[in-house]
């Protein structure tokens, strides 16, 4: 399992290469329970190296997103596979994500929420 936080803007890029093991998901969330300690709130998961996802998956995204969420920010996510977009669909959980083609796309979309503020 690979992972790694690039920063632009403020946002925290997260790259993820696998999500299939809820051990390995755990140490990504305490990674970004760091970056909310440290007040950085939104942050994109970039999917783009991934091309399946399994229910630990799903948690994984589910468990960040209401983190986040609770301390003020939110979470994006980009780069899906055809695969993932159809697991979320399947699940309904595509509503509860801001899904987006790109990481520029979603750094975009944080833009412009951003100004609403």
């Amino acid at each position: 399992m690979e992972y790694s936080f690039t920063e632009k803007f403020n946002i925290q890029i997260l790259q993820i290469d696998s999500l299939l093991n809820p051990l390995d998901n755990q140490e990504i969330i305490r990674a970004v329970e760091e970056k909310i300690k440290e007040n950085c709130l939104e942050f994109i998961v970039d999917l783009g190296n991934m091309t399946y996802m399994n229910s630990n998956g799903l948690t994984f995204l589910i468990s960040i997103l209401t983190r986040s969420r609770n301390a003020g920010g939110d979470v994006a996510i980009a780069n899906l596979s055809d695969s993932i977009k159809k697991i979320l669909l399947i699940t309904r959980l595509q509503s509860a994500f801001s899904i987006h083609e790109s990481v520029d796309d979603a750094l975009a979309f944080f833009e412009k929420e951003n100004k609403k503020s």
